[in-house]
């Protein structure tokens, strides 16, 4: 439950430093006009929020296995230009995903849901 706590507290504190960052560059602290005001606010809280939701899609994404292709073609093509770096052993593709499958870990949601 303590690690939970941590991991939201600090994805909330991430999207308020954002959101402060937006407000002072767009200089909500020196209008006074409140239609300017209300403006800069809902952009501040539109920034941190855009931002987490799509870090957090990329991630749900990337924890289903989906550019587990993408990695191997690049691990591929590397052991391809520069044999040297290659330890001798080739791993087929089936082999790669059921590494990746076991590696792979619990989808973590909360960036989603603080976004």
């Amino acid at each position: 439950m303590k690690k939970k706590l941590l991991q939201y507290g600090i994805c909330f504190i991430v999207g308020a430093l954002i959101a402060y960052w937006v407000m002072d560059i767009e200089g909500l602290f020196l209008v006074n006009v409140h239609s300017e005001i209300a403006a800069i606010l809902c952009d501040a809280f539109f920034v941190p929020g855009i931002l987490l939701t799509m870090v957090g899609c990329l991630i749900w994404i990337a924890t289903t296995g989906f550019f587990d292709s993408i990695g191997y073609a690049v691990k591929v093509g590397m052991h391809l230009l520069l044999p040297f770096l290659s330890r001798g052993e080739s791993k087929s593709y089936y082999d790669y995903k059921m590494e990746k499958d076991e590696k792979r870990g619990k989808t973590p949601i909360f960036i989603f849901i603080i976004g």
